[in-house]
Parts: C-alpha cells; sequence; structure tokens
C-alpha cells in the first residue's frame, strides 16, 4: 500500500530526518497518513483503505491544520476564517488574513486626523 505525502513529515525510523511533501510511502498502515490529511493514496489498495470521501478529506485537513498551528478549541471559529493564524509567544493571537485591523493608538490617531 503507498501514500505520497502532502506536508514535510518527520522520519519515525531515521531521527532528526525530514520527509519532503511528495515522498512516497510503503507501508502497511499507509492509509492512517491518508486519513490523517498528511498524505494521498498513491494506490488503489490504499485508497480503497482510506475510505475518504471530499468531506472526510477536508474536515481532516482542517483539523491537521488547527492542531499544527496549536489552535485552541475556542478559537476554532477565529482560526477557520482566518482572522488568526496562531499565537505569539505570550499566547496572543497572530492576525490573519482576515483580521480586524486595530484600532489606531493615540499618536496614530493624531496623524491621521491631520
Amino acid at each position: 500500500m503507498k501514500c505520497r505525502l502532502t506536508r514535510p513529515m518527520s522520519s519515525g525510523e531515521e531521527p532528526g530526518r525530514i520527509l519532503p511533501a511528495g515522498h512516497l510511502i510503503e507501508h502497511a498502515d499507509a492509509y492512517l497518513l491518508v486519513r490523517m490529511s498528511i498524505a494521498e493514496p498513491a494506490d488503489d489498495e490504499c485508497q480503497r483503505a482510506a475510505d475518504m470521501t471530499p468531506e472526510k478529506t477536508e474536515a481532516a485537513r482542517l483539523a491537521f491544520e488547527r492542531l499544527d498551528h496549536g489552535i485552541s478549541p475556542e478559537d476554532f471559529e477565529d482560526f477557520d476564517a482566518g482572522r488568526m493564524t496562531g499565537y505569539y509567544a505570550d499566547g496572543t493571537p497572530i492576525p490573519g488574513p482576515n483580521a480586524e485591523p486595530p484600532e489606531p493608538s493615540e499618536f496614530e490617531a493624531a496623524f491621521l486626523d491631520v
């Protein structure tokens, strides 16, 4: 059974080695990587074993992205909507492409009113 990685992944057999996206894996449990949205089937056997509909594939991809970015459940909605992409070291959200622009400081506001 074969799958092809869709994102880089560390090798469990060789610590410190990163397998690149596109790497072909042949293993009896390759379908599990497909179910986790880390790989896509590379043969019919893997496709059948993974048994993923487009809806299941999208749900797995989203779950992996949330986990990969360390998103807390209370922030799933903001992450999914693109209002945040993760967290700064102090735990505050990193604004995403759809985040509301921050309110200008008093200093900035003084220049905006000119």
